[in-house]
Order: C-alpha cells, then structure tokens, then sequence
C-alpha cells in the first residue's frame, strides 16, 4: 500500500456506478482491466463490511455517504488511502446511477507542529460539499453537506447554474469560462484544485477549497466539485498572524522594560526635586508640572502596551456579573462628579451569574462604563441589560452596554477593537483591544454597535460555565 505524501497536489477522481456498484463511466480512463471491475473488488477486505453497510443504506434512503478506505481502481496500481463520497446522481435519461468520487491531498499549510494540529482537526472536522453540473453549469445534484455550507436546500439548487454560488466577478464570468474550456480543452482549475472565495444565501462571502473532477455519461460531460469550507482555517490563520505580532511586541517591550522604567523613574525623581525649589516661580512650576504628566502618560502607554501584549491568566469564579460593573461604576464616581448621569438596570432571567475572572472582568466593565461616561457629556443615562442565550451549543449570558451619546460613527463600528484606535482626544486606543482579548480568553465575544437611541452599544457573551476551572494560562492572545 502507498499514501499520497500530505505536499502532494490534490486529487480528485470520479466513477459513475451502477445499483451494484459495477463502474460505468470514469474520469480518468482506467486501464483497460479496469472496466467492468466492481467497486467491492477495489478495496481491501478489512473495508469491505462498512462499504457494504452505506451502499445498502443510499439504495434504500437515496442519501449519499462519505467513508475513508484503501482503494485501487486499477489492477496496476498500488493500494492508496482515499476519501471516498457516493450519491445519487440525476441525469437525463438515466436512473438509478451513483457518482463515486474519491479524493486526497487536500492538505494544510503548516506554521509549525502546534498550528498544524490545529489546522487538521479543523480540516478533519468539516464535512465537504459535493456539486455535479453539466456541461451547460446546470446542478444535477448535490450532497447534504451543500444545504449546511450554502444554505440552500437541494430543491433549491437543482437546475439552477452553479453561479448562484459565486461572487462577483466570477458569477457573471463563469459560463464564458465554461464554454471556452469546452472549445480549447485547456484547464485552469480542472485536475488541479484552489482556493475561491464562495457566496451563502445570505449574501456572505466566505473561504473554500474547489477541486474539480470531469467526466463523461453518454456523450455529454460532467463536471464535480468537492468545496471544502476553510473559514475556520482562514480565522486560526489571522489569530496565529495576530499572536506572532503581539509576541514580537511582548518581547520588544520586555526587552525595554528594565531600561525604560529606571529612565521614567530618574526623571520624575528629578521633577520632584525641582518643583520643591521653584514654589516661588508659578510659570517654572506649571513647566515643571506638565513634564511630569508628560511623563505618567508615558509610563501609562508602556504599561498599556506591555499588558496588551503579555499572555493572559485566568482564574474562574463562579460570580454576579451585576456585582462587577456596580462596583466599577462607583470606582468611577469621580469621572461623574457635578455631572448628571444615572445608571439604569434591566436583568431578565435572574441575576447573571458566570464563571469568570473577577479581576479581567473588572477591566472589561471599567474600560466600557468610561466609554459610555465620556459619550454621555454632562448628562445622560447609561443602560445595562442581561438575558439568557446560547453560544456554540452551550447556556451563556448576553450583556448589553448602551448609552444615549451621539453614538459610533464612521467606520468606528469595524475598528472599535482594533489596537491604538480610539475615538477621544486622549487615550492609548489600547482600552477595547485589551476588553476584546479578554472576553475571546473566556470564551466569549464582544461586538459594538449603535443602539436603537443612537448611542454606542456594546454586546458581550459569556458562557456561564467554563470547560474546567481552576488557573488557566493563555499564551497565544486571541
């Protein structure tokens, strides 16, 4: 037996069957043995039980199934491991015919031995798509997995052109690509296999891997495609771009650290020493002064940096959320004096409790109460809302933050979060980056928006329970 080496190209190869499995028409032309051999007669014996089981079931439901086994479609060549899909497959003028499509080589790339596990059990976890057109780009059929990615129900996708999946430019494009394929023969994704991006019902666009099989039924050609979802992958990719960055700023500020905070020290020593002797020179003072808060904003944005790029650790409580933000809305009652500006309530479903760290979440609510403070100018309302909901399966808690200030405007939205952006006339714009990095190491998430007053709202959900507790410790910053 032989296996495809994980760098080798993907492949793709594809069978029309009939109800007992006997190969009708292939993809690639077999050696002439290779006719008239079942598909029983391909794999090794040890798979034969399982093969059995799932074509028995497709004859019977007419649902299609996907199995990984060893498997030889000609008699000289070697034994290879191969995903193996079957479906139905409607053509004109013909019934009851199964497409058998194998496949192999749909690797991953690798940023090291830790992020390639990653990758491949992303990778190993996603179900593809399967999509037969003809030679018009008409769909002749698809497997349940297309309803899942795309949205769309088989019904729907039958005798539509596949350009229905495809953004522009590429779904105006498409049947001329088509058609000058069919007249040149010449293959720009045929046999080869890339990355596109694809289009949901929903309008959304997302990542995925294309590799395409043709073949002919009675003169006409046919043409499958296995789409593989890479979503996920092309989000661990950011994540993984993302840590490298903060790990070479984490190292960058540590290596200034010792250097930085002895020089901030000396200076402000010296300040010290000079606002005692010019009591008596009010202008000198107010200099002298200033070079001071010069310096504490500075060593403040060293620290914001340092504590932005560090790995977090946390420490999970079980707690009431309500007690948190309570206690940093009074912890901000200076930044309230002689203004009029109420805090208002509304907890449905009970009190929200989670496991959380008490101290990170602590920052959270301060960093996001001060926003809306500094939104709400000499008067206002700052509103907090609870409720129950779910994430990824799992009872989580859902926390609205709003305000009735002028609101997030411009393309505030998209870069609320990203690092040194902010909307005020001072700040390091590290505050909400550090919130965000917090609420993903708890497993949660955090969006911002505008509410329905028009004032700034922010969103976060928690679950309330944690996979473990205890002290946790994050290197990689999300």
């Amino acid at each position: 037996m032989s296996a495809l080496p994980e760098h080798s190209p993907p492949q793709v190869r594809a069978f029309i069957c009939d109800r007992e499995g006997q190969f009708r028409y292939a993809s690639t032309p077999p050696h002439p043995d290779g006719f008239g051999r079942g598909l029983e007669e391909c794999l090794m014996p040890s798979d034969l039980p399982m093969l059995r089981r799932h074509w028995e079931d497709m004859l019977r439901t007419g649902s299609g199934f996907q199995l990984q086994a060893e498997f030889s479609a000609r008699l000289d060549e070697s034994v290879s491991r191969w995903a193996i899909h079957a479906a139905p497959l409607r053509l004109v003028d013909n019934e009851d015919v199964y497409l058998v499509l194998l496949h192999a080589g749909l690797g991953t790339p690798k940023f090291g031995p830790d992020e390639a596990v990653r990758y491949r059990a992303v990778l190993n976890t996603a179900v593809d798509a399967i999509i037969t057109i003809d030679e018009s780009g008409i769909i002749v059929s698809s497997n349940p997995a297309t309803t899942r990615m795309f949205g769309y129900t088989e019904q729907e996708l039958l005798d539509q052109n596949i350009s229905m999946l495809m953004p522009q430019p590429w779904r105006s494009e498409h049947n001329g690509y088509l058609a000058r394929y069919l007249q040149t023969g010449r293959a720009r994704i045929i046999g080869i296999g890339r990355q596109i991006n694809a289009v949901r019902r929903n309008g959304d666009e997302f990542l995925v891997h294309l590799a395409i099989s043709e073949f002919n039924v009675a003169g006409r050609n046919y043409f499958t495609g296995i789409i593989r979802d890479l979503s996920d992958l092309e989000r661990v990719q950011k994540q993984l771009l993302q840590s490298e960055r903060l790990a070479a700023i984490g190292q960058m500020v540590t290596g200034l650290a010792h250097e930085s905070r002895n020089a901030l020290q000396r200076a402000q020593a010296c300040l010290d020493i000079l606002t005692l002797d010019l009591e008596e020179q009010p202008e000198q003072l107010d200099l002298a002064r200033r070079a001071r808060t010069a310096l504490q904003d500075l060593y403040r944005l060293y620290e914001e940096v340092r504590g932005y790029a560090s790995p977090i650790h946390l420490e999970f409580r079980d707690c009431d959320l309500s007690t948190i933000w309570r206690k940093e809305w009074e912890n901000l009652s200076g930044i309230r004096r002689d203004r009029e500006i109420s805090l208002q309530e509304q907890l449905l479903q009970g009190p929200p409790r989670c496991e959380v760290d008490i101290h990170r979440m602590e920052q959270v609510f301060r960093n996001i109460l001060e926003n809306s403070l500094h939104a709400c100018g000499d008067s206002g309302c700052v509103s907090v809302s609870t409720d129950n909901t779910e994430l990824d399966g799992r009872a989580a808690v859902l926390v609205r933050f709003s305000d009735d200030g002028p609101g997030l405007r411009g393309d505030a939205v998209q870069r609320l979060f990203e690092p040194f952006f902010t909307t005020r006339q001072k700040g390091t714009g590290l505050g909400m980056a550090i919130v965000q990095r917090i609420v993903h190491a708890h497993g949660g998430t955090i969006a911002a928006g505008n509410g329905p007053s028009g004032g700034a709202e922010i969103s976060l959900v928690l679950p309330r329970l944690q996979p473990s507790r205890g002290d946790h410790h994050l290197p990689d910053p999300d």
